[in-house]
């Protein structure tokens, strides 16, 4: 390949050797040459081994060593702009895999400046490639900065999924006259967020172009608003003008002062906008007094024509805040009345209720008023076999006993706890994997998943993903149960439990819930005295076996342990920390095993409430135990969580312990005799 003139900086992080990553670069050179001096060593010493087919794998292997450290100096070469040095391992190269990559380095100096020539040809080479789509939205943000319109209009793609870009593209637009692009700009401007800086210019023409009317400026306040994002609104509100802004003062009084809707006066005329404010202050009132509420509301509507979503909005407001209170019977009252606000969140919030205050006859009548997919799921079945069973009406017993029977055939939470009423063993409908060689091979062979797993291979971890998501993009099923048997080969369980789910090739247990990290685990089982199945629980439903997974509240890991909760565990338990070892799975199921055994040990080795702890926080699980008063059944308990998250997790967490029993070949159960027989 020809050089051309000097990068100028435009190295990728994967591609530019940065100085405190040159001691990473000379370990991997090392550890390739004493492979590939290995590799001769056995030969010589084991003449009368090497067969042809053997012999063959050897070459092969020496080849590969040989042209990952030609790879590695010539990033360093390239690093370095020394481009004869750089042409001389690039000639060693032949077919390795990672090749694009220096490819890609070279061709960004082309946009330094721009030669669509040199970027066509890659993106031909490389067409459909994760580096093409990488280098194709680099070459639009430097179009975009060059005012470049038409060149960006023919590049750019929707797919790139950036609301910069897309504010550039529509910029774009209009420059070379498309004037209907105006019409796509409402929705860009009135979010309920900042928008990046690249839209001003958007913004502004669109301003000028007389877009930005006083409906869509109320339109975001009120979304700013709803979000409490108090900042934005008031810089919204100073758009309006006086008579919008009178609305809007009322709408920021009411936020802090709910109970200034009781004052009917202070909200008049009945314009569409009052109507707004209104509903947010009704809104908001419910908060604290949903039985006051419910009463003004009734006041305000019997005087204002609510339209039907103002009048839904305040309506579901108010039954929810019921709920939460305690207010069943109001709340069942107000549903009856408007079969609109029957949505499923309330419905459910409704029957989680009257399963709190262990009132079975509201929990059927509850259930019956679900949709109809959602009461045959497998949850409602559950528990209207449970409302039946515990009213005994005539022949609820046997009803429930089918119920229970059909459901135990079904591996879910569910499913499980019916196994345990009826002391039957679990259901598990594992299938095998079985993939065809070749059909793996012909996966194995995409070149995607061969730099992928190069990548991989050589420690490129976060590119090695990047390429994989790219390659298994509009797979089938079949390709995705084969890509899936791939990645566990490589021992990367995250993608190949990715790869299953993107199927929906449920069954497959042995790859959905792989025995990783065994060895770590194992180790860490017998220090706590923890079951290994629930670290692997944990482990697999906090990130699918992701190392490299970090929450966007900061959790790290594995077993995705906050750095504080670290750093204390640590501590106490004396082992060495640094926050960054977070990332080592060795260290993170370490330092998660030995926390999960503090909450075990706070709460008597109950690991419902552990599960509960792991996920919400130990003082909330107290919280919610003080006001159940120990007087809940576990099932009843575990439904009736507040968070939807911490719910889910912990039936999940409880589910994924039973497998982790079958795939061990050690029987578990879902809940223990213990834990059943504690109220909570």
């Amino acid at each position: 390949m020809a050089i051309v003139a000097k990068i100028h900086g435009f190295l990728t992080p994967n591609i530019h050797i940065r100085n405190k990553n040159r001691s990473k670069s000379a370990r991997s050179m090392l550890l390739m040459a004493m492979l590939a001096c290995l590799s001769s060593l056995f030969t010589f010493l084991f003449p009368s081994l090497s067969y042809a087919k053997d012999s063959q794998a050897i070459a092969a292997n020496n080849i590969l060593n040989e042209q990952r450290y030609h790879y590695e100096r010539a990033k360093i070469a390239l690093s370095n702009q020394d481009y004869p040095k750089f042409q001389v391992h690039y000639s060693k190269l032949g077919n390795y895999a990672l090749v694009p990559y220096l490819d890609y380095a070279i061709v960004k100096q082309a946009l330094n400046p721009i030669s669509l020539d040199r970027v066509d040809a890659f993106l031909l080479k490389y067409k459909d490639s994760y580096l093409a789509s990488r280098l194709q939205r680099q070459l639009v943000q430097k179009l975009a900065k060059e005012a470049r319109w038409k060149d960006f209009v023919y590049y750019y793609s929707d797919t790139m999924r950036s609301t910069a870009l897309r504010c550039d593209y529509l910029f774009a637009r209009l420059q070379l006259g498309y004037i209907e692009a105006y019409e796509e700009v409402p929705e860009l401007w009135a979010v309920a967020k900042s928008q990046p800086k690249s839209c001003d210019r958007l913004f502004k023409s669109w301003e000028s172009y007389g877009g930005k009317t006083n409906e869509i400026i109320w339109t975001r306040f009120k979304r700013a608003m709803k979000k409490g994002k108090m900042s934005l609104a008031s810089y919204v509100k100073k758009q309006m003008n006086s008579e919008y802004q009178r609305h809007a003062n009322l709408y920021e009084k009411l936020r802090s002062k709910p109970e200034t809707i009781t004052q009917y006066n202070t909200f008049q005329p009945t314009t569409p906008y009052m109507r707004d404010v209104i509903v947010y202050g009704i809104q908001r009132f419910a908060r604290k007094k949903p039985l006051e509420a419910l009463y003004h509301w009734q006041f305000y509507e019997a005087l204002h024509r609510f339209n039907e979503t103002q009048t839904q909005n305040a309506k579901h407001s108010i039954v929810t805040r019921l709920t939460r209170a305690g207010f069943s019977d109001q709340a069942r009252v107000l549903i009856k009345q408007s079969p609109s606000i029957r949505k499923k969140d309330v419905v459910e919030r409704l029957i989680r209720g009257s399963l709190k205050q262990k009132n079975w006859s509201d929990v059927l009548y509850g259930i019956e008023n679900l949709p109809k997919d959602l009461k045959e799921s497998d949850r409602w079945r559950y528990w209207r076999a449970r409302a039946e069973s515990e009213l005994n009406i005539e022949g609820a017993q046997e009803r429930s006993k089918k119920t229970y029977i059909s459901l135990s055939k079904n591996r879910s939470f569910y499913g499980f706890l019916s196994s345990d009423i009826l002391n039957e063993e679990y259901s598990f409908e594992h299938v095998v994997t079985k993939v065809p060689e070749d059909v793996i091979n012909m996966i194995s062979n995409r070149d995607a998943l061969i730099r992928s797993k190069e990548l991989w291979l050589t420690g490129y971890k976060s590119e090695a993903q990047a390429e994989w998501s790219y390659g298994t993009r509009g797979m089938s099923a079949r390709e995705l149960e084969a890509a899936g048997v791939l990645a566990q080969k490589l021992g990367w369980h995250n993608k190949s439990i990715h790869a299953m789910i993107a199927g929906n090739h449920w069954d497959h247990l042995n790859i959905r819930f792989p025995i990783a990290y065994k060895d770590e685990i194992k180790k860490v089982s017998k220090q706590t005295n923890i079951e290994p199945t629930l670290i692997y629980a944990i482990a697999r439903q906090e990130s699918a076996f992701k190392e490299s997974a970090k929450s966007p509240v900061g959790a790290r890991g594995l077993m995705q342990v906050m750095p504080a909760t670290a750093k204390e565990t640590a501590r106490k338990s004396g082992i060495q920390h640094r926050t960054e070892d977070l990332y080592t799975a060795e260290h993170n199921i370490t330092i998660g095993g030995y926390y999960l055994s503090e909450l075990l040990n706070q709460f008597n080795g109950n690991r419902i409430l552990a599960a509960a702890a792991y996920n919400a926080g130990p003082h909330r699980v107290t919280r919610w135990m003080s006001k159940s008063n120990d007087t809940l059944p576990h099932d009843v308990w575990i439904e009736t969580i507040p968070f939807k998250e911490t719910r889910h997790y912990v039936q999940n967490v409880l589910s994924f312990s039973v497998i982790y029993s079958y795939r061990l070949g050690k029987p578990g159960k879902l809940v223990t005799k213990k834990e059943a027989q504690r109220l909570l």
